[in-house]
């Protein structure tokens, strides 16, 4: 229908003038800059807690929740570099993002770029859009999971996932479901300056936590927080 089409794109020229401007598209780097400077604060300020005031269960349950908060963070920081959105020059952007979510996050640029992309193009289509691509686990939808479970289709009773969610999803989607996608993304792609940004971050985590928790109280520290960061991002 071009005529519905013509409407269509007319309506976009119109959004987009407007927004432009509002200058909605114009980046603020300060901001940004703040907002990373935030997340350095936070993380250090944790770790400043349990350094001075020792280990007991309420300090490093209080900087548990400050590190995962920081893990949160700097997950919505690294979006809007990874979009290279912030800065003119994509270089600097590209560098950012790689900063961000490897060596605060312990993740992958390459990994993310290739999940979000094909989130943008395909957005909400099971079988195309990583975001909502869980038929291991899950379906996504109000009649689909009906639908699957009744006729056996995949993996899982669908119909009842709504009984499993709360102890697979949230808990679990990025200590186990990420962090083995991410791996598996820089071995498989060779992404070995990715690899090396994310071993920067485990390296200064077990630097920061080894004299005080040990390396099994450290793994067992690192889990609590990924799953509490697992959590803050599943429902927010």
């Amino acid at each position: 229908d071009q005529n519905k089409n013509a409407t269509i794109i007319q309506d976009f020229h119109t959004l987009r003038a407007q927004v432009e401007s509002e200058g909605l598209f114009q980046a603020r780097p300060l901001f940004f800059c703040l907002h990373l400077g935030h997340i350095l604060l936070l993380e250090a300020l944790a770790w400043l807690i349990i350094w001075v005031w020792g280990t007991s269960w309420t300090l490093t349950f209080l900087s548990a929740v400050m590190l995962a908060t920081t893990q949160l963070q700097a997950g919505w920081l690294q979006h809007d570099f990874g979009h290279l959105s912030v800065f003119k020059k994509s270089s600097w952007n590209h560098l950012l993002h790689k900063f961000v979510i490897g060596h605060l996050k312990g993740a992958s640029a390459n990994w993310w770029n290739h999940r979000h992309f094909q989130h943008h193009a395909k957005p909400n289509i099971i079988s195309k859009d990583p975001d909502v691509n869980m038929l291991h686990v899950f379906v996504v939808g109000a009649t689909q999971p009906v639908e699957y479970g009744i006729k056996k289709i995949k993996y899982m009773p669908y119909h009842h996932q709504h009984k499993y969610f709360f102890l697979v999803g949230p808990p679990l989607l990025i200590p186990v479901y990420f962090n083995i996608q991410i791996i598996h993304t820089m071995i498989s792609r060779r992404k070995w300056v990715d690899l090396a940004w994310s071993l920067s971050y485990y390296l200064r985590y077990l630097c920061c936590s080894i004299p005080m928790f040990g390396l099994f109280g450290s793994v067992v520290f690192i889990s609590f927080i990924r799953i509490l960061e697992s959590h803050g991002f599943v429902w927010v």
